[in-house]
């Protein structure tokens, strides 16, 4: 129906994605540092087996961030199904013998599509437990990558033996420090549009390939989008390559069936 090779590049073969956990009703279940250290040494353990990249974290109480580097993005579910199943056990055993689910759905990702969204995004994590009031400057939280960004990136003494980022990525970090005062800069359009087709398939549990093969599931996100992110059409139209005929119609579609 439309063509999938621009967006599926971009869902499908992202190389950093930014992974969110949280306990189920948001309990704290990252209350210790015990709980806050076997949660990040699980994480650590696993990335090396698969060969991923730590590029930042924030572990806080009641959830947790992290950026990833992946090569294979079907390595992202087998890491987080691997990593929150030993810690649910973990958890459960050391809260007396606690039941039931640990975490709140399985885990939330997002692609991360340019350097200036991982730019973003790394302030954002690091931000956490400032903006939580927790503490006054990043520096102050020993659970997050802030101070690993500040003592070793900043000075290019990259060691073999950390799994962060490789020193191709030296100049990003950089980017990091020069800019960080300048924090929240709104997502271009492009950006919000990929990241709301990634969140309404996440959402809907809908194949990537079915957007661009069944006209009923392409309305439903046109209006997602629309309606939920406050995209414009046109640009909908625009970033998908559709066609004007086309568009018209799906458009005419959903205000006759609001």
């Amino acid at each position: 129906m439309i063509k999938i090779s621009r967006i599926a590049r971009k869902l499908l073969k992202a190389s950093f994605f930014h992974v969110i956990v949280q306990g189920i009703n948001k309990e704290n279940i990252f209350s210790e540092e015990r709980y806050k250290n076997q949660y990040l040494k699980l994480i650590r353990k696993n990335c090396n087996e698969l060969d991923i990249k730590i590029v930042s974290y924030c572990i806080m109480d009641n959830h947790a961030h992290f950026l990833l580097q992946i090569s294979d993005v079907k390595n992202l579910s087998k890491l987080m199904q691997k990593v929150n199943g030993i810690y649910g056990k973990y958890y459960n055993y050391m809260e007396n013998g606690r039941k039931g689910y640990v975490f709140r759905d399985r885990y939330l990702s997002e692609p991360i599509t340019s350097k200036r969204y991982l730019i973003n995004c790394i302030k954002y994590i690091h931000l956490n437990p400032v903006k939580a009031n927790i503490v006054q400057k990043c520096d102050y939280y020993k659970f997050s990558s802030y101070n690993i960004y500040k003592y070793k990136f900043n000075k290019n003494e990259l060691k073999e033996n950390e799994i962060f980022l490789k020193e191709d990525y030296v100049s990003i970090i950089n980017d990091v420090f020069t800019n960080y005062m300048f924090l929240d800069i709104e997502k271009n359009t492009e950006e919000k549009i990929v990241q709301g087709i990634s969140e309404f398939i996440k959402k809907d549990q809908i194949e990537l390939y079915k957007i661009f093969t069944e006209r009923k599931i392409l309305i439903r996100l046109i209006k997602f989008l629309k309606n939920v992110k406050n995209i414009k059409y046109i640009e909908i139209r625009e970033f998908l390559k559709i066609n004007r005929g086309t568009m018209e119609t799906i458009t005419k579609n959903i205000r006759e069936n609001k």
